[in-house]
C-alpha cells in the first residue's frame, strides 16, 4: 500500500483527497476492502469501498476529506490509519490530514429582557462553534448613560464545541418614580482573530410607585 500525497491540508468546508495504490503481490486474484477509522468516517470517505485486484495488477482508490465547519475535527494534524482487507490478510497505511483553523463564536445573553425598579443580573454566554480554543474580550456599553453596567470576568475562553459564561450587572443611577422606561443592555466581545461581536438586551426600570 502507498498513499500519495502521504500528507494533506484541508480547510474546513473545503475537499481533500488522497489516493490509495494498491498492488496485488501474490498468486491469486482477491476482493480487497478499504476501511478507515470509525471516528473519521464522519468527515472522510473512500471510494470505491471495495475492488477486485488481479496478480501483479495495480489499483488506485480514492480517500476524501471534508472537515465540517464546526467544532470536530479539531484544527491541526490528524493522523489516519488506512486498512486494506483481503481474505489473505490485510495491510495499513498512515497518512496525516492537517485540518486548518476555523472560528466561529456566538454570543447570547439571559434573559433577554429583565424588568426590576432599580437593577438586574444577566448571564452572557460565549459559545465556541469553531474547531480552535478562542478567547474574547468583553466590555460593555451603555447608549443612555443612565445605566451602571458591568461584566466579570473581563475576559473568558472556551474550547472548541464549549460554551463559556460570564455575569453582566445593571443598576439604574436614578430610581424611577412611576411608570416604566426601557434601556439597551449591551455585550460587547472582542473575539481573538474572529468577529466582533455585539448582543443586544433590555432593562426595563418600573416605577416605584407603579404605573
Amino acid at each position: 500500500m502507498e498513499l500519495v500525497p502521504p500528507a494533506l491540508t484541508v480547510d474546513p468546508g473545503h475537499l481533500g483527497s488522497m489516493k490509495v495504490h494498491l498492488t496485488n503481490s501474490g498468486p491469486d486474484a482477491c476482493e480487497v476492502a478499504v476501511e478507515l477509522p470509525q471516528g473519521d468516517r464522519d468527515w472522510s470517505w473512500v471510494h470505491p469501498e471495495s475492488c477486485s485486484v488481479t496478480p501483479g495488477e495495480e489499483v488506485v482508490v480514492a480517500v476524501y476529506f471534508k472537515p465540517r465547519l464546526g467544532p470536530h475535527p479539531t484544527a491541526g494534524p490528524h493522523r489516519v490509519d488506512i486498512v486494506a482487507r483481503a481474505a489473505a490478510g490485510s495491510v495499513e497505511g498512515q497518512g496525516t490530514v492537517e485540518v486548518g483553523p476555523f472560528v466561529d463564536a456566538v454570543g447570547t445573553l439571559h434573559p433577554m429582557v429583565a424588568y426590576d425598579p432599580m437593577g438586574a443580573s444577566y448571564t452572557f454566554d460565549l459559545e465556541n462553534r469553531g474547531n480552535v480554543a478562542v478567547s474574547a474580550a468583553l466590555s460593555t456599553d451603555d447608549p443612555s448613560g443612565d445605566l451602571q453596567v458591568e461584566v466579570a470576568p473581563p475576559r473568558v475562553s472556551a474550547e472548541p464545541g464549549q460554551t463559556t459564561t460570564a455575569t453582566v450587572r445593571v443598576h439604574a443611577r436614578k430610581k424611577l418614580k412611576k411608570g416604566e422606561h426601557t434601556y439597551r443592555v449591551c455585550v460587547l466581545a472582542k473575539v481573538d482573530g474572529g468577529s466582533d461581536l455585539r448582543i443586544e438586551g433590555a432593562f426595563r426600570q418600573q416605577g416605584v410607585k407603579g404605573r
